[in-house]
């Protein structure tokens, strides 16, 4: 099995090794680490692009074992639970200028709800179809509905985090909205690790 040692390799280096494996065909194949938080961007990628990562730890070596989760992929394995979002890292600041995209509702702009979702919907897709796009997607208040079963917007979400985007949606409007186990896309995020994306600049604020 073929193996990607990324040990001393900076952020986001071993991230777009192991994306360009994937993009190369690999099916199965190791990745070599030496820090926690390389061990979880890239969990994270591997799962956005509907691979399996199964983690061994010796000392202060980690070791990723990637299959693509399809039927007769070599050595299937579960995926392993995240880490709490609150120890996930990030990578700093990326070398476009919006690294986060904050959307805090269905609709867009003031006036008419009906045409606010419309132009939401229309910026959206136009994103999914775009060569420039954040690094995450933050969804907040009634924007968390869009990332829910049944929402027209899940498609071009979902583009967009297979495309390297990760989708987050607050944990808090999940629940008062009555979502749990109902989103489509992206996953649960808590209000530290939204300040700290906001923290670190490049927000745009759609709502």
């Amino acid at each position: 099995m073929k193996e990607i040692d990324v040990r001393g390799r900076p952020c986001p280096q071993p991230v777009l090794m192991v994306l360009e494996a994937i993009k190369q065909g690999e099916t199965a194949f190791r990745v070599l680490l030496d820090n926690a938080e390389a061990v979880q961007n890239v969990l994270r990628a591997v799962q956005s692009q509907g691979y399996r990562g199964q983690t061994t730890r010796q000392g202060d070596r980690w070791q990723i074992t990637v299959t693509s989760g399809t039927p007769g992929a070599e050595e299937p394995v579960p995926t392993p639970p995240e880490k709490p979002v609150a120890e996930a890292p990030s990578c700093g600041r990326p070398s476009v200028a919006t690294r986060t995209l904050v959307i805090q509702s269905e609709s867009l702009g003031h006036g008419s709800v009906e045409l606010g979702k419309r132009i939401l919907a229309q910026l959206l897709n136009t994103l999914a179809l775009s060569e420039r796009r954040p690094q995450y997607i933050v969804l907040v208040n009634t924007g968390a509905k869009l990332a829910a079963e049944g929402s027209d917007l899940v498609e071009p979400l979902r583009d967009l985090e297979q495309k390297g985007v990760l989708v987050l949606v607050c944990g808090t409007c999940i629940n008062y909205f009555g979502l749990e186990g109902k989103l489509a896309v992206g996953r649960p995020t808590n209000a530290y690790e939204v300040l700290n994306l906001m923290l670190d600049g490049g927000v745009i604020t759609w709502g």
